[in-house]
């Protein structure tokens, strides 16, 4: 009896120190977190092209840590970080796999919801929800002659339909393959910036902008903006253009080297026109005192947008700045002065419930979710983002 006790005794004791163990995560080990999210981070290890993805996830950026150390996931292996996401869910193309995917960041993993094969087109150049549950992508066949498009069934990625747009304007001369910028949907139509390049990216000294009939996928009209060239970035690596209020979507026109100016302006489409409205056009460069401005721009509401640019006064590195503008005045608002230097990745900010959350990666303060609040023009230090980091590719909310 006495050795069946101890025996007892000692079978007690390994299970709850195997139990503590299990609590003990070790580097990058998940399973334990919670089993939805509001907001993710997406944080960059190491120089490309020798780059690792961290995922991690939060309810709560005013307060507390994300530690990648303890916390979270390594994504490279399931997929890219071109994520487009909705309703709590993640979508990604997985090129180099032939597979389109759909993903849930949950308990610290990020799990395969559903995958279907997909090659349809080379990658995504654009994308546009038509409702809660309805997913346009588009892009370019491989030989960059032909446009795209795949309407997706996002509960099941069963495509519902999918063909090549018909009629974009003939390529000119020395002009051979298409570039694609970014897109929006309003009322049956989809509006789609466009341009053409030869085989050294070089683009004409204008853009394209093309409205579609959702019904057909057939432009029902495509002009030639001459006010400046290049376009948006409309993958979903990057987010160069919004729309306000179902009323007007707003864009920015981003020029390659060696395609004239390298001004950036922000043009606009109203609901239902056939064409940019000419009278409205905001030189971006010019509102930041002629600097460099990175490939982010988001609407905060109440007519204001943000804008992210680098400020050499600031130094070489660590030298991103956001500003304010006012889209109806056309006028700076005012810089975010108050945040340190950032080193932004690529796409390290959204809004909700007018605040602007922008996650900051700076070597002076530590790294930190810093929260601007558009009704009272405050701005307050919120979460402790992962140091020694290379940046971050991503920061953004699930759910809308």
């Amino acid at each position: 009896m006495t050795q069946y006790f101890r025996n007892s005794i000692f079978l007690m004791l390994a299970c709850l120190t195997i139990i503590g163990c299990e609590r003990e995560p070790d580097y990058g080990d998940s399973g334990s977190g919670e089993k939805d999210y509001k907001y993710f981070l997406l944080s960059a290890l190491g120089s490309w092209p020798n780059t690792v993805h961290y995922m991690t996830a939060t309810n709560d950026l005013t307060k507390g840590e994300m530690d990648i150390t303890k916390e979270g996931d390594e994504i490279n292996s399931k997929g890219t970080y071109s994520y487009i996401v909705k309703n709590g869910f993640i979508y990604n193309y997985k090129t180099d796999q032939g597979v389109f995917k759909k993903f849930k960041y949950t308990q610290d993993r990020l799990t395969t919801v559903k995958e279907v094969p997909y090659t349809y087109i080379s990658d995504i150049s654009s994308y546009v929800w038509i409702d809660d549950n309805t997913l346009v992508i588009v892009g370019e066949t491989g030989d960059g002659q032909h446009i795209r498009y795949s309407v997706f069934n996002a509960s099941d990625l069963s495509v519902i339909r999918q063909g090549e747009i018909e009629g974009f304007q003939p390529f000119p001369d020395a002009y051979n393959f298409y570039t694609l910028g970014a897109m929006t949907y309003m009322d049956g139509d989809i509006y789609l910036q466009y341009s053409f390049r030869n085989g050294k990216w070089i683009t004409p000294e204008y853009y394209n902008f093309a409205v579609i009939d959702y019904k057909t996928f057939k432009v029902k009209n495509s002009v030639t903006d001459t006010r400046s060239s290049g376009v948006a970035n409309g993958s979903p690596y990057f987010k160069t253009a919004f729309r306000k209020d179902n009323e007007a979507f707003y864009y920015t026109c981003f020029p390659r080297v060696g395609a004239g100016s390298n001004q950036i302006y922000l043009f606009r489409t109203l609901k239902g026109a056939t064409s940019p409205d000419t009278g409205y056009q905001i030189n971006l460069t010019d509102l930041v005192g002629g600097k460099s401005l990175e490939t982010v721009i988001d609407y905060i509401g109440n007519n204001k947008m943000v804008v992210l640019y680098r400020d050499p006064a600031l130094g070489n590195s660590y030298n991103g700045r956001y500003a304010i503008i006012d889209i109806a005045t056309k006028q700076l608002v005012r810089v975010l002065d108050e945040l340190p230097g950032d080193e932004p990745y690529e796409q390290g900010l959204f809004v909700q419930d007018k605040k602007l959350y922008i996650a900051v990666n700076t070597n002076k303060v530590g790294n930190y979710v810093w929260i601007y609040d558009l009704q009272t023009d405050k701005i307050t230090k919120g979460m402790k983002l992962p140091n020694n980091i290379s940046g971050f590719a991503r920061f953004d909310k699930l759910y809308d």
